[in-house]
This record gives structure tokens, C-alpha cells and sequence, in this order.
């Protein structure tokens, strides 16, 4: 075991700014008296094997600097290629630098380096629910925000295809770009979403499984959900015409959209989802991966955070 924190930083995130930003952050946890070896991710998924292997090693502070899609795949370190967690007792810290920070938001972690690097050598953690993604192919996902399908996946799979990512507009302004864009040409699906064993069908623009509250650079989808309670919510929005989903985005990022007629949200453990007709892309936290079917299953507890303790305030 070793005192030193791993740091797995993704200077591509944020348009390239982590790398350009690299020694602020590294003097803001410096400062805070947070030792670190560093690794610097170069290709998809490296995240993940660079955290697997650092478990093994015997790290027990893992902290990411990076967006959304780079958190994921350090959550999927903390799990073995069969599934089963790695973690033990090791803490997941992160030090935000990436064009959405959704998972900040729900966390309660400090925007600014000063404050999350203090966080970080405080100590302070609390564990919170994961959740599993089972495609039908065999692919298998964990993510600790957010999981949805339909036009969320259609409109991440445009901003990876944009010049966007790489550099220009970013966080709540290129979600919103994309998610316009995508609403122009969408075409719902009759979708099947099995919530804890009861069915539902419904014709849909979207289902979301929700852990946390935000997605798509601040959008508040989930406004009741909580990390640690063991239970997704669950948001299906269905179809109602173009006009009346262009005139409730707005909604979408005060929360209040789900007492519009086209939403109805539930609570569940375990959610599948099937559609008709072609299958569904899904969107796991700001990543287009896989397609429906799929079985989403909530893991409570699963992963231990560094983030304060719910009712308390951060430093920021």
C-alpha cells in the first residue's frame, strides 16, 4: 500500500485546457499537502486498465482530472473485466476539468482546484450507489451519474462526431447545440421498459436511469434523485411533437419538466429496456455506448467518494 495518491489526469479533456491548466493543478494540490504519482491517459480505456493495475499496486486514493467520459472509465476500474469490484476500501477523488462536470454538480464537489484539492487531503468521503449497465451482446458498463437512451445517446454520438469536443463551445452550450440538432431529425421509438419486474410501453424520446441529478452540461433530468439511496430514478419522456420538446427544454434545466404531461418518473433497482424497431443508442456519463436491449442494474454502496457528507457545505 502507498500513502501517494494515483492521479490520472486526461489532458485531452476540456478542449485540451486540463493539459494546458497542468500546473495550477498540480501546485493547488501541492498546496493542500496531497503527494501524487501521475499517469496521463493516451486512448480510450486506458483509464481503466491504468486504475486496475494501480489498485493491484496498492493505491488506495484514486483521483481523476477530467471530464465526465473520462470519470467513467475510472469507474470501471474499480471493477474487474468480470465485473466484480476491485475498490475494497480505496477512495475515488476528483479535481473537475472537462466540458460537462454533471457529477460535480450531484456530488457537492467544489468547482474551483483550491477548494477540491482541500477536499481531497481532508479525507472526507461517503459511499454512494453505482450502477450496471448488460448489453445484450455481452458489453458491460458500470457509471455513478447517469445512463439514458434514445435521444441522449443520439446527441452524444453528434458531439463525437463535432469538432466541438476538440475545441470551441463546451459544457451547457454544446449539449444544448447538439441536443437541437438531434431533436430536428430524432424519430421516437416504442420502447419496453420493465421497472423492478412491472412493464411499461410507452412511445419515447427517452429513458433515463438516473443516480445523480445532471446531465448534458447542467441539465437537472433526474431533480430527485440521490446517489446513496439504492434505487435509480427512473425518467421516461415521451413523445409529444417537436414543438411542445423544443419548448420544454428550458424546463429541463430548472428541474421542473417533470410535471409536464409527456414525463413520469419512477423509482427501481432494476430496469430493462427494449424497443421496437431500431435499437436505441445509449449515452453512459457523456459516452455513446451500446444500444438496447439492456438490463441496468443499481449496485448500492458500491463505490467510495471523496465528497462531503450530504447537509454539509463545501469549502469552495
Amino acid at each position: 500500500m502507498t500513502a501517494a495518491a494515483f492521479l490520472v489526469m486526461n489532458p485531452a479533456s476540456a478542449g485540451g485546457r486540463t493539459h494546458r491548466n497542468w500546473p495550477a493543478i498540480a501546485t493547488a494540490l501541492e498546496s493542500a499537502g496531497v503527494t501524487f504519482d501521475l499517469h496521463r491517459t493516451t486512448a480510450a480505456d486506458d483509464a481503466t486498465q491504468a486504475v486496475r493495475a494501480a489498485l493491484a499496486r496498492g493505491y488506495r486514493t484514486i483521483v481523476l482530472v477530467g471530464g465526465d467520459g473520462t470519470l467513467n472509465e475510472v469507474v470501471n476500474g474499480f471493477f474487474d473485466p468480470e465485473g466484480r469490484p476491485i475498490g475494497g476500501e480505496a477512495t475515488l477523488a476528483l479535481l473537475p476539468s472537462g466540458t460537462g462536470g454533471d457529477f460535480r454538480r450531484a456530488a457537492g464537489i467544489p468547482a474551483s482546484l483550491a477548494a477540491a484539492s482541500r477536499l481531497i487531503a481532508s479525507g472526507t468521503s461517503r459511499r454512494i450507489d453505482a450502477g450496471r449497465v448488460d448489453f445484450a451482446d455481452g458489453e458491460r458498463r458500470f457509471f455513478i451519474n447517469i445512463a439514458d437512451c434514445g435521444m441522449g445517446g443520439e446527441v452524444v454520438a453528434r458531439i463525437n462526431r463535432s469538432a466541438h469536443k476538440r475545441g470551441g463551445l463546451g459544457g451547457s452550450a454544446m449539449f444544448l447545440s447538439a441536443s437541437l440538432a438531434t431533436l430536428l431529425r430524432y424519430q421516437s421509438r416504442v420502447a419496453q421498459v420493465e421497472i423492478d419486474g412491472v412493464a411499461v410501453e410507452r412511445d419515447v424520446r427517452s429513458v433515463v436511469v438516473a443516480n445523480g441529478r445532471y446531465f448534458g452540461g447542467g441539465m437537472r433530468v433526474a431533480p430527485d434523485a440521490a446517489l446513496d439511496d439504492g434505487r435509480f430514478d427512473v425518467v421516461i419522456i415521451a413523445e409529444t411533437g417537436r414543438f411542445r420538446a423544443l419548448t420544454g427544454i428550458p424546463s429541463l434545466y430548472r428541474g421542473r419538466h417533470i410535471a409536464r404531461r409527456e414525463v413520469e418518473v419512477h423509482r427501481a433497482a432494476m430496469v430493462r429496456v427494449s424497443c421496437d424497431g431500431a435499437p436505441m443508442l445509449f449515452d453512459v456519463e457523456g459516452e455513446q455506448v451500446g444500444t438496447t436491449p439492456a438490463t441496468l442494474t443499481c449496485l448500492p454502496g458500491a463505490i467510495k467518494l471523496c465528497a462531503p457528507v450530504p447537509g454539509q457545505t463545501a469549502d469552495r
